[in-house]
């Protein structure tokens, strides 16, 4: 698997580089009252509107979050024919990686529930240690590009 690489946190984390659509650097936010703690807000990109989440927020973490409008982030292609993208806030974007089928273990489950839903599996490439995301389970636990089951 061709992995992006990005860093949230002062972690190492990767996602698979199919998923993604485009690295947005200093992408205007809108909050959203009401919205679950999560989501940090939506923006436009070329028409679409992206819903971004706080990875933070969705391993359970607890902190002040994004308070910035103006935050890198992942941007990944649609799963469904639905014009909403998804993306994540990060800290800053990495390098492309290669990582071996054999090499992703996976998730430890003493790391707590909510991280499961999101950690696919983790794996070391040298010196560095990675959590891959899993994309597709936070698409669908947030409806997003899903009219019908939207959160917001």
């Amino acid at each position: 698997m061709r992995g992006l690489s990005f860093i949230v946190d002062g972690e190492l984390y990767a996602v698979d580089v199919t998923l993604v659509q485009k690295v947005a650097r200093k992408l205007a936010i809108t909050p959203v009252p009401s919205a679950p703690e999560e989501i940090v807000g939506i923006a436009n990109l070329k028409g679409r509107v992206v819903t971004v989440l706080s990875l933070t927020k969705l391993l359970g973490a607890t902190g002040q979050g994004h308070d910035n409008l103006y935050v890198n982030t992942i941007v990944f292609k649609s799963s469904t024919n639905s014009e909403d993208q998804m993306g994540l806030a990060i800290e800053k974007p990495g390098n492309l990686i290669t990582i071996g089928e054999n090499a992703i273990r996976s998730p430890n489950a003493a790391q707590g529930v909510a991280e499961d839903f999101c950690i696919s599996g983790v794996t070391e490439i040298g010196d560095s240690f990675y959590r891959i995301i899993d994309i597709e389970a936070i698409e669908k636990k947030y409806a997003i590009g899903d009219s019908t089951h939207a959160t917001i």
